[in-house]
């Protein structure tokens, strides 16, 4: 048999362990450490972004390139009006194109459109828009206003007799337009570049006329302008399809392939 003291005292133990159990406080539990906070990322404006700073290419020295010379005040030169373009009669035309010596007037140089239609010829000389005398394109201008909303004006010019040497005659003609006449739009002399020979004779400093230098005027003259014949086949030349009149051998012109 088990010795009773033995028994006894494996109660006595059981029972203080089972006291100190329900009666010791758990042990205090320790809290963990919370993440540092991560600053947040802000987002920086436009305007604030500057980029790198980027090296500049710097564009090679230009030859400096002298502006052109526009004087203030130009004198007009011409005045286009419903196809009649006309310029200012003076001493020096007289004297080139045989008319009296004196005459004053717009001379019209050449006539197109309206003014052809309404009987008018190059070399005619005009001296009157219906009771207004003419005697500068400045007038001429002024003259075409009074009537520039009528649908016809009378104009009085001097015209040589081609039948009679050395004799004119004084007409009045009637200048006709659908929708109404207008007026005279007048412009300056063509520009010239510095130390161009003069064409004419002495007519005052270049400047009181024209602007000096260069890109108011296309250059070469696209009238003037000739471009080769285009290339035919052997079949076009021998078929003799011409899309003008005969004006020799194909092969004196084009090139045949």
């Amino acid at each position: 048999m088990p010795n009773l003291k033995n028994i006894l005292l494996l109660v006595i133990i059981g029972g203080l362990g089972l006291y100190f159990a329900l009666t010791t406080p758990p042990p205090a539990t320790v809290p963990a450490a919370a993440p540092a906070p991560v600053p947040a990322v802000q987002a920086l404006p436009a305007a604030a972004m500057v980029a790198e700073p980027q090296t500049a290419m710097v564009p090679p020295a230009a030859e400096p390139v002298a502006p052109n010379y526009v004087p203030r005040k130009l004198k007009v030169f011409e005045g286009h009006w419903q196809g009649l373009d006309g310029r200012l009669m003076t001493r020096e035309l007289s004297r080139k194109l045989g008319f009296p010596v004196g005459l004053q007037g717009v001379l019209l140089g050449e006539v197109t459109l309206n003014g052809a239609n309404s009987g008018f010829l190059a070399g005619d000389v005009i001296i009157r828009v219906e009771d207004m005398p003419i005697t500068t394109v400045e007038e001429f201008q002024e003259a075409s206003r009074m009537v520039q909303n009528r649908t016809e004006a009378k104009l009085t010019v001097i015209r040589k007799d081609e039948t009679r040497n050395g004799s004119y005659r004084t007409m009045s003609m009637m200048l006709r337009a659908e929708g109404g006449l207008g007026f005279v739009q007048v412009e300056g002399a063509p520009m010239i570049q510095a130390g161009d020979p003069r064409p004419h004779s002495y007519r005052g400093p270049c400047t009181d006329c024209h602007p000096v230098g260069k890109g108011f005027e296309l250059t070469p003259d696209p009238d003037l302008i000739n471009l080769p014949p285009p290339a035919i086949t052997r079949d076009t030349a021998d078929k003799a399809i011409s899309p003008h009149e005969n004006r020799g051998p194909c092969e004196a012109c084009h090139l045949i392939r």
